[in-house]
């Protein structure tokens, strides 16, 4: 059975339960569960939040004194989670602020259970043609989640690890090792001692390299063999 990592932050308890059960009903309807984790206050879910929720519903009004739903959805955008954002109102006028933060939908108090299951069918099916999972990446300055699918290449470089991604270089510590476990049954395979490359973007292979995108990548001597017979299965040959 499917689980999707869900976090709820509403300061009205009873909404909160309310909602709980309407996931729960929609998981026993749909062969699905929703493991929930409900916090009162912004400031609770993004000391919290660790780049692991699939599903974020964010209450917009929060309570007088603290950050509200539409601050909140901004810093965790700002960390790179990629969950699917719904914002939960009783003011549709908030509604065009989730273009800003990319909201999948907007839930308007009192919530429909109907209308509710139509949103969650469309969140679900997005988290569903995502082919990576997401990759937690520690900065100096803080921590960025990524998509293993927009990762080319991780590297060793020093004491470094460097992740090549469509767009940018992340500089981030830790071992090779330990993210090779991590990304094991996603198309990333060791070429070498200092690098770990995702198959889907090799264009080509001159005799002890391989291409990835415009760059060249050695392969190790000792790993061609196993890199050769899983890049062969990736191809289909």
């Amino acid at each position: 059975m499917k689980k999707y990592l869900t976090a709820i932050i509403e300061d009205d308890p009873e909404y909160s339960r309310y909602l709980q059960e309407c996931l729960h009903r929609y998981g026993e309807e749909h062969g699905c569960a929703f493991q929930v984790k409900s916090f009162g206050r912004a400031e609770q879910f993004l000391a919290a939040e660790q780049g692991l929720y699939d599903l974020v519903f964010m209450d917009v009004e929060l309570g007088e004194g603290w950050m509200n739903g539409i601050e909140a959805a901004r810093a965790l955008r700002s960390r790179g989670s990629m969950a699917m954002l719904f914002f939960v109102t009783n003011m549709p006028q908030y509604a065009p602020s989730g273009y800003d933060v990319d909201a999948i939908d907007y839930c308007l108090k009192p919530i429909n259970y109907r209308s509710l299951s139509v949103k969650l069918d469309k969140a679900l099916r997005i988290l569903a043609g995502r082919s990576g999972v997401p990759v937690r990446i520690r900065l100096k300055d803080g921590m960025r989640v990524v998509s293993s699918a927009d990762i080319r290449y991780i590297e060793v470089m020093g004491h470094d690890l460097m992740f090549h991604t469509d767009s940018e270089v992340l500089t981030s510590y830790g071992g090779l090792k330990e993210r090779e476990a991590e990304l094991s049954g996603h198309e990333f395979v060791r070429c070498s001692a200092s690098a770990l490359v995702n198959l889907r973007y090799v264009t080509g292979l001159f005799g002890d390299e391989i291409s990835v995108g415009e760059e060249r990548i050695r392969i190790g001597r000792s790993r061609k063999k196993d890199f050769m017979n899983r890049l062969n299965q990736y191809l289909g040959g």
